[in-house]
């Protein structure tokens, strides 16, 4: 999303082989790096970027692969550690339900 012809908030779904750590997916996707791990190791977020495992997620295109989710806010002053979360959950969970999977 462009605000004032700024890069503002960027999503995106990525295919990842099944056989890649999640660690790796994390780390490909900026502001994520240094991000906080979930209890269920699928899901990592800070104040601007989010990375999620659509869990249960299959699709004949994309055999053996896994579908990750990703947000980021480009402007750093705009972050926040819980509205992140919300949205990145909300945002992997309509994914979920839609012709992608």
């Amino acid at each position: 999303m462009d605000v004032d012809d700024t890069w503002a908030v960027m999503t995106e779904l990525q295919w990842w082989e099944e056989d890649v750590d999640v660690s790796t997916v994390v780390t490909a996707n900026p502001e994520t790096e240094k991000a906080a791990q979930s209890v269920d190791d699928d899901f990592f977020y800070t104040a601007t970027g989010a990375v999620k495992l659509v869990k249960g997620c299959k699709n004949p295109d994309h055999a053996r692969h896994l579908l990750y989710t990703s947000i980021q806010v480009n402007d750093s002053d705009l972050g926040h550690t819980a509205a992140m979360k919300k949205l990145s959950a909300a945002f992997a969970d309509a994914v979920k339900r839609s012709r992608e999977c």
